[in-house]
């Protein structure tokens, strides 16, 4: 079965990434400096590989960018390490375990990196083409975060501790290329005749016993994924990224075509079985609020997706949007229901409402059994009888970022919700308890539209309206938004319009709200094209002059790796090479 390896190596990466254990998951002894040539055991081997990938991927870097990026906020949890990186404090010594979760640890662990290059020489002995073919190209996923991270890192000489044990640094600007090639290595390895060893239900990613199906997502993410790599050139040539992004769309390969397509991992509602993000929210509580950023730039937009992204605050009784049907034709500030309460929630005063011909903004001022009163008139025709109307949780509070002297500690904030947590199994109001089965979610048909939005937009093939819609779409889908909703959302918020730096500022705005939850790229866009425009908290790390660039390097390497090429300015403003 799917998760036949799961248990035992979540629990491991439990005590891995939040209680810093030493434990190495499936408890595999193994040399780490020596990477065998063969006859490892690469159907476990590639669980734990993906596994440590999706923790990753809701881990360090994940809180780093996000925080840094104020899609969540630490300012409130003084003195605790989310209120030091929310404010740039962000050292050496604090980038160890990201470091090693991908490279290798200090104390021997072997990291992701090297599971995945274990798997890749074992599947070259054995003829299984099928195996090298997906690891490589998680093998180029990983890479990119790292490089996008800190830039210039270990790569041709990474991965061969048993003859080298201080790697060279390489530069990122020649590591990209050699991504997109590993990238178009891992398509041709699962584009062989047959394989001697095949992934199947091991797979934690496009889990499927049959593998032809699994392949063919595969393929589309390898293809996908190089637009992410070529759209990060746009700052640096732009002329090269639609060149690129021109031939790759033009060249009739397979990319993702629908959220079935998103790599992603899902996870249990059991012990230790949960997803990293819920798990470090229950092991660390009160470290990580709502950002008075992302609120506010989601409040002004009426945007659905909030009431699944966060809790209300104050909290408004209910803890997910819900819809119910006109009983009849409404018009003026009043709609009639059969009763104004389903078998998971009722209407309560304060809720927003969003249906057709419904003002933007409006919410319910009053309730009896079957009517509702609106703050604002209906629009037009009002509501025909059988009309979908969504209320939804309409209070939301972030933290705030503009004091020098900071945010006393205090939960009167909205709180990160099912989105990233699951379902809620328990509580009447937050905190509450969740499933903690929301997936680790890593790359998405969301930000595959926005990406071609956003190239269209610089001459690249297509329409940037058609990807644009398509994008939001995706990312409402993704989140559970009805339809309704979607309709309403796309109505008032959904037409690029203004010059062409206005509709970037528009394509990266969405794709900052779509991708939340997911690694480093929102900090990525940024660097590349300073949108969304976020001011550094006012009582921030006084070293650091403005919005990160990078991240420190590990002190662990400046400690250990004699070619260590030196520790980059305490100001965090050293660039990647795509972001000069």
């Amino acid at each position: 079965m799917k998760f036949k390896y799961f248990g035992s190596i979540v629990i491991a990466l439990t005590a891995i990434f939040l209680l810093g254990s030493c434990k190495k998951f499936l408890d595999i002894n193994r040399d780490p400096n020596n990477i065998p040539t063969g006859n490892a055991p690469i159907a476990q081997e590639l669980t734990a590989a993906q596994v440590n990938l999706a923790f990753e991927g809701g881990s360090d870097l994940f809180r780093y960018a996000a925080l840094i990026m104020q899609q969540m906020s630490g300012e409130a949890s003084n003195p605790n390490q989310t209120w030091a990186y929310y404010r740039y404090v962000i050292s050496g010594t604090d980038v160890n375990n990201a470091w090693g979760a991908a490279f290798a640890a200090a104390n021997g662990t072997a990291g992701t990196l090297k599971d995945l290059e274990t798997i890749i020489k074992s599947a070259a002995t054995s003829g299984s083409p099928y195996y090298s073919g997906v690891c490589k190209i998680l093998k180029a996923y990983e890479y990119s975060l790292l490089v996008d991270a800190w830039g210039n890192i270990p790569y041709s000489e990474a991965e061969q501790f048993d003859a080298l044990t201080s790697p060279k640094y390489d530069e990122g600007s020649t590591i990209y290329p050699k991504l997109i090639a590993l990238l178009t290595e891992g398509v041709a390895d699962l584009n062989q005749p047959s394989s001697t060893l095949t992934p199947g239900v091991n797979s934690m990613f496009y889990t499927n016993s049959n593998f032809s199906t699994a392949k063919a997502l595969w393929i589309k993410l390898a293809n996908t994924l190089k637009f992410r790599l070529l759209l990060h050139y746009s700052k640096k040539d732009p002329a090269f990224t639609v060149s690129q992004i021109t031939t790759l769309a033009n060249s009739g390969a397979t990319f993702f075509a629908s959220n079935a397509d998103n790599l992603q991992m899902a996870f249990n509602d059991a012990a230790n079985q949960r997803n990293p993000i819920s798990q470090f929210e229950v092991s660390r509580a009160n470290y990580l609020y709502a950002d008075s950023f992302m609120v506010t730039l989601m409040n002004s937009k009426n945007d659905p997706r909030r009431g699944y992204y966060f809790t209300s605050f104050p909290y408004q009784n209910v803890s997910l949007p819900f819809t119910l049907s006109t009983s009849a034709a409404s018009s003026g500030t009043t709609l009639t229901f059969t009763s104004t309460s389903t078998t998971t929630a009722s209407v309560v005063a304060g809720l927003g409402v969003t249906g057709v011909n419904v003002v933007p903004g409006t919410t319910v001022t009053a309730v009896n059994s079957t009517t509702v009163t609106l703050s604002n008139a209906l629009l037009n025709t009002g509501a025909a009888s059988g009309a979908t109307i969504v209320f939804s949780p309409a209070r939301f509070k972030g933290v705030p970022n503009t004091d020098p002297n900071g945010v006393a500690a205090n939960s009167n904030y909205s709180r990160i919700h099912t989105f990233l947590r699951g379902a809620v199994t328990a509580g009447s109001a937050p905190p509450f308890t969740y499933s903690g089965t929301a997936p680790q979610r890593m790359f998405s048909f969301a930000e595959y539209n926005f990406i071609r939005a956003e190239a269209a937009l610089m001459g690249a093939p297509g329409d940037p309206q058609a990807f644009f819609t398509a994008g939001i779409t995706a990312s409402m889908q993704e989140v559970g938004v009805s339809s309704v909703a979607l309709t309403d959302y796309l109505l008032y918020n959904g037409t690029l319009s203004g010059t062409n730096a206005q509709k970037l500022k528009q394509i990266i705005e969405e794709k900052y709200v779509a991708l939340f939850g997911v690694s480093m790229e929102p900090w990525t866009d940024y660097r590349r094209t300073g949108y969304p425009v976020i001011a550094p908290p006012a009582d921030k790390n006084p070293q650091v002059t403005a919005v990160p660039r990078s991240l420190l390097y590990p002190q662990n390497e400046v400690d250990r790796n004699t070619n260590f090429p030196g520790q980059k300015p305490a100001d965090m403003q050293a660039k990647i090479f795509w972001d000069n």
